[in-house]
């Protein structure tokens, strides 16, 4: 098998993503689907190969202690890969996902406008949320890469590893690498506080600890934009409090009441011409009404207020209805999706139920 030859091609047809395993031909992933390469399949001193080709040296021994390890990987200046090595059953593996050499604009992209707003908050929390696979990191790029070219601002990520590279256009950007320029996110972000930030992106915000020192920076003045793994506006507020001891719920709801400023959980779907793939997002943005409604400890209300489509907000299956409205996607894809069928065929023949309003009693 020739490498280079299969990630140059992944690239051609537009994969998402490679699968290589042991006594297995490679896989690719297009427009979500797996599709198999007709190749001999890859034996262990292939694998190993290939390993030690891509991976940095210092990361060798962790994937045998560890079992598995994430790093980057470019060729040349081709394509740019995530990448995660790994051990199943006694035999290895590596999962490549595909990074865009250029950063996609907003509108590439066809993300609600509402983002633009989002991504000019001068300070606070914003969120970008959805399940592994469903394109947070390329929605975040694309809204620092707005920032980056219509703001004079330093911004300094923490990411694990680096996925998207930036160019410095109106502003200053530091990329850190976790295990490799810093140890972890929680000392990264401690270390950034005293490094002029004006916008930290954190990769992901894996545990109370980042979650705390995050909202600590928004707190501050700091524009702070993470990821979590989590599947609505409502769910996420629910996580974040999940992660804290309930002794300190009071705090907590206080803090994200003021400091969080909006919510995106992506899914993505496929299009109607089905050559490529689109995000469906569910967006809250923190008005007063949900700040009340977070700080009253009424968590469940706040879908009601996402309902009402005021300030760019919506949910799901408002979103997937305009997406079939569009003609970008079938029915039948966004019926896959939806939160609530007959909410969603309501939504796509244009039938609004006294829910639909948003109204709620403060």
């Amino acid at each position: 098998m020739n490498f280079d030859e299969l990630l140059i091609g992944a690239r051609n047809v537009k994969a998402s993503d490679i699968h290589l395993m042991e006594d297995w031909s490679p896989f690719l992933r297009i427009n979500g689907d797996l599709k198999k390469v007709d190749i001999t399949p890859l034996n262990r001193q292939e694998m190993k190969d290939i390993i030690t080709r891509m991976m940095p040296h210092h990361l060798l021994r962790e994937l045998e202690s560890q079992r598995g390890c994430d790093f980057s990987f470019q060729l040349a200046d081709e394509v740019r890969f995530r990448c995660v090595a790994y051990y199943a059953a006694g035999k290895l593996g590596v999962a490549m996902r595909l990074i865009p050499p250029s950063i996609p604009s907003i509108e590439d992209l066809e993300l609600p406008d509402v983002l633009h707003a989002i991504a000019r908050n001068p300070r606070g929390l914003v969120l970008m949320t959805g399940m592994t696979g469903s394109g947070k990191t390329t929605t975040l790029a694309s809204m620092i890469d707005y920032i980056n070219t219509i703001e004079s601002l330093r911004i300094i990520t923490i990411e694990d590893p680096i996925e998207y590279v930036y160019a410095n256009k109106k502003s200053v950007i530091s990329q850190r690498e976790v295990g490799k320029d810093v140890p972890d996110f929680n000392v990264a972000l401690r270390q950034i506080m005293r490094m002029d930030p004006d916008v930290i992106l954190v990769g992901e915000m894996r545990d109370a600890e980042t979650i705390k020192v995050a909202i600590k920076a928004a707190e501050t003045g700091h524009l702070v934009l993470s990821t979590l793994h989590t599947t609505s506006a409502v769910h996420t507020v629910q996580r974040i409090f999940g992660y804290f001891p309930e002794s300190e719920h009071e705090l907590l709801r206080e803090q994200l009441a003021l400091n969080l400023k909006a919510s995106i959980t992506q899914r993505l779907l496929k299009r109607q011409d089905g050559n490529s793939r689109i995000a469906a997002c569910e967006i809250m943005v923190v008005n007063a009404t949900i700040s009340k409604l977070i700080m009253d400890n009424r968590i469940p209300d706040i879908f009601s207020v996402i309902k009402g489509r005021d300030d760019g907000m919506v949910t799901f299956d408002q979103a997937l209805a305009d997406l079939v409205r569009s003609h970008k996607v079938t029915m039948e894809e966004g019926s896959n999706y939806c939160e609530d069928f007959y909410a969603y065929k309501r939504h796509i023949a244009g039938i609004q139920s006294t829910g639909d309003r948003g109204a709620i009693i403060c």
